[in-house]
């Protein structure tokens, strides 16, 4: 008998607009509530520096882009976590990134320091479809041994 490697599933549907009146009602790209709302969602070190170059370009669509599809995966991300977990999650600290191959993955510097975090991986999947920003995130056991 196979066991299931599945441990959740997550997913998340936005309306790219949305991100981009949030951003337009703060004001200019470089206002304080802007900054403030980017490092409780974007991650410092991998996402923060892509939305700062749009900024710095006053580019409000691709400025959009960047806090929509942050937010849409970590959404997606949090409703995989189990519920111990959700109570410390902060989205700041999650990121997509790809493995060797090219695939979406989800990184946490703390998270996968923990032996739970060690025995398990994340994937990814965005899609954009018109106005609409969709994620799926698998959370699932990995097959390296600890």
């Amino acid at each position: 008998m196979m066991t299931s490697k599945v441990v959740a599933i997550g997913s998340d549907l936005h309306l790219l607009g949305r991100f981009k009146n949030i951003l337009r009602r703060n004001g200019p790209l470089t206002e304080f509530k802007t900054k403030r709302l980017c490092q409780r969602i974007l991650n410092e070190k991998h996402e923060l520096p892509l939305f700062q170059k749009y900024m710095r370009k006053n580019d409000i669509d691709s400025c959009s882009n960047v806090m929509a599809g942050a937010w849409c995966v970590k959404e997606a991300i949090y409703k995989c976590l189990d519920s111990q977990d959700q109570k410390t999650f902060r989205m700041a600290q999650w990121w997509k990134s790809h493995d060797v191959n090219g695939k979406p993955i989800i990184k946490n510097e703390n998270y996968f320091k923990t032996d739970k975090g060690k025995a398990e991986e994340f994937f990814c999947t965005i899609s954009h479809d018109g106005n609409y920003i969709f994620s799926i995130v698998l959370r699932q056991k990995n097959d390296i041994k600890h």
